[in-house]
């Protein structure tokens, strides 16, 4: 009788934690938000080092080399295989437990009930690629960026970040086969693609909506965190403007599919395009289209193109909701 009383009461009482926090107030669903993901991220860590021992042969703890970028004896396929464990740690898995504490439908709250159609991802794709000189003209002003004096320490600080980030992205971009580029698309493209818009846009931009109780300030707050988050100042501007696009591109179609589609697209064109400069198929202005001379006049263009797609992403989402 004892063991038949806790098979019953134990389904129930886990039964009983989905939506459990659902009636508590934003601020607690950011604080359960930032535990779930720092308790996730610290086990994903510990879960990578134990397959990179088991893979890889290499011991993390004890061959700090292996994963570190700027030594000679630095492993790639460990480092990269060591990061897409812990992006999974941190961006797709908290936002699923985030989800299930808060909220009785998982999928309704992180917006992957509501599927999407080819109209939108198309027009979707046509907005990033038509924002690149854009992005390019945001990022020519950011790099202007100065800081008064009495801040040069932090200024310092900002350029070295900067500095020891294109290092990470040189090496992680260096592609000598089809092989390479295969899983640069999933550790560059794919996991981010996915992983960062569960966590941003599915889970805190709804939650700064309710905060600020203004969803363009959620949009905003959450495109700056996004862009913060990459640790490139001097590219917080155009991350910033590409986390409002992909904002928006959710709060319209109420689908998470759409940006994450618009985010891997975003990431993958750079992936393929730097593998293809690395061939000599194509050439390096590729990679900065907009960035010319004539950037202000490009830049400016690009920004009619975007705001008019946008215009017309909006009314096919209101004409099909």
């Amino acid at each position: 009788m004892p063991f038949v009383a806790i098979f019953v009461f134990q389904p129930k009482k886990r039964i009983m934690l989905k939506g459990s926090l659902s009636h508590h107030s934003p601020f607690t669903h950011l604080i359960v938000s930032l535990l779930a993901v720092v308790v996730s991220f610290l086990l994903a860590m510990f879960v990578g080092t134990v397959l990179a021992l088991v893979f890889f042969d290499i011991n993390i703890f004890t061959d700090l080399q292996a994963i570190d970028i700027n030594s000679d004896s630095v492993n790639l396929s460990v480092l990269k295989f060591y990061q897409s464990v812990y992006s999974i740690g941190m961006f797709i898995i908290p936002p699923f437990i985030v989800a299930f504490l808060v909220s009785k439908k998982v999928r309704e709250y992180l917006y992957l009930a509501e599927g999407t159609n080819i109209s939108k991802v198309l027009l979707a794709t046509f907005i990033i690629i038509f924002s690149l000189p854009m992005i390019n003209l945001l990022a020519q002003l950011n790099s202007h960026l100065s800081l008064p004096e009495f801040m040069s320490g932090i200024e310092t600080w900002m350029k070295n970040s900067e500095e020891q980030a294109k290092i990470v992205t040189e090496k992680f971009l260096v592609m000598n086969s089809t092989s390479d580029l295969l899983v640069n698309l999933v550790v560059i493209a794919l996991i981010p693609a996915i992983g960062e818009e569960l966590l941003f846009r599915g889970v805190l931009q709804g939650i700064f909506g309710k905060l600020t109780n203004n969803i363009h300030w959620g949009i905003i707050i959450t495109a700056f965190l996004f862009a913060a988050l990459h640790m490139q100042f001097y590219g917080l501007l155009p991350r910033m403007a590409m986390g409002i696009l992909f904002g928006y591109l959710l709060i319209w179609s109420r689908s998470l599919w759409v940006p994450i589609i618009a985010h891997l697209v975003n990431n993958g064109m750079a992936v393929i395009t730097k593998y293809y400069i690395g061939k000599g198929n194509i050439p390096e202005e590729m990679e900065t289209i907009g960035a010319n001379e004539n950037y202000w006049f490009t830049g400016l263009i690009s920004v009619a193109i975007v705001l008019l797609l946008l215009r017309v992403f909006r009314s096919i989402c209101k004409r099909q909701a």
